[in-house]
């Protein structure tokens, strides 16, 4: 069984539990019980959440836990160990221990890879990890890097690898941040990257790829240098895998009977009395004036 990974469960707002299978690495399966598992949040309804992280604790450097490997594609020693001091500073994000990589003033093409893992049925998985890091990059454009560090995936196995937005993956937070110089010779130039000083530790989050089919999917981190200058190195820390795990058929939650609604009470109209109408005043008749008597002419004399 692969020994220092670590499983948690995030509680979450789903009702039932599941028994599940973390596939890791070829042929090693490591079981859950079913009382292991809660409800989450993040994930859809009938479906729970579920982590896998490595802290790189609990081993002797510069060992590596069982089912990573580490090589050298280009370049001389060392490879990736597990470190518990020197540069860049802080040496680990989860005391004592975090992954460690140089930057060398020589070409070189130093790689990382995770174990395997297969989701199958699941969805919504996301990568985390704590990076620290001081690559030789350009002190007049902050845009460009000349060392740098990038994240690739596999989906066949480890026979290739691609860069981790290639395969269909997102960068949530902690993307890359600049792009690698193309006149110096650097394994990924033109390529974007990890570069410059990142003072400190800070954290990336990817959504990956669901990959439901063996081989599932593993994860490289891969540091390339050029000949033309030098850097402290790239520590890699905390990294956690959480993802949702089908709970099976999916019976929607029976909603509830609605109650009827009362009908208003509607208030009995009250009879009002017709009012009277008022009577229209008869108009006063206007005497009409005599006209004034005709004077009769007296006789002359």
């Amino acid at each position: 069984m692969i020994k220092n990974l670590r499983h948690t469960v995030i509680p979450a707002r789903l009702g039932n539990v599941v028994l599940l299978t973390l596939v890791i690495a070829a042929g090693v399966a490591l079981e859950r019980t079913a009382g292991e598992i809660h409800r989450g949040g993040r994930c859809p309804p009938c479906f729970n959440p579920v982590t896998w992280s490595e802290n790189f604790e609990n081993l002797t450097p510069p060992a590596l836990p069982t089912g990573w490997l580490a090589t050298n594609a280009l370049g001389p020693p060392p490879l990736w160990v597990t470190s518990n001091n020197g540069v860049p500073s802080p040496p680990a994000d989860t005391l004592p221990n975090a992954t460690f990589i140089d930057d060398p003033a020589v070409l070189s093409d130093k790689r990382l890879d995770s174990p395997s893992f297969t989701f199958f049925e699941d969805c919504c998985a996301q990568l985390s990890f704590r990076q620290n890091f001081n690559l030789e990059a350009s002190d007049v454009d902050s845009n460009v890097g000349f060392d740098g560090g990038v994240l690739e995936a596999s989906t066949d196995g480890g026979t290739t690898f691609q860069d981790i937005l290639d395969v269909g993956g997102s960068f949530v937070s902690g993307g890359y941040n600049r792009t690698i110089a193309t006149d110096r010779g650097s394994p990924i130039a033109g390529r974007q990257a990890w570069s410059g000083n990142s003072g400190g530790f800070f954290t990336t989050v990817v959504d990956v790829p669901t990959i439901m089919i063996p081989p599932g999917i593993s994860f490289r981190w891969r540091m390339a240098s050029d000949s033309s200058g030098s850097g402290e190195g790239w520590r890699v820390d905390t990294m956690t895998i959480t993802w949702c795990h089908t709970m099976g058929p999916c019976s929607p939650s029976p909603r509830p009977t609605p109650r009827p609604r009362p009908v208003p009470h509607t208030p009995t109209p009250t009879a009002t009395g017709t009012p009277s109408p008022t009577p229209t005043p008869s108009a006063t008749p206007r005497v009409t004036p005599r006209p004034p008597p005709t004077p009769v002419p007296r006789p002359s004399a």
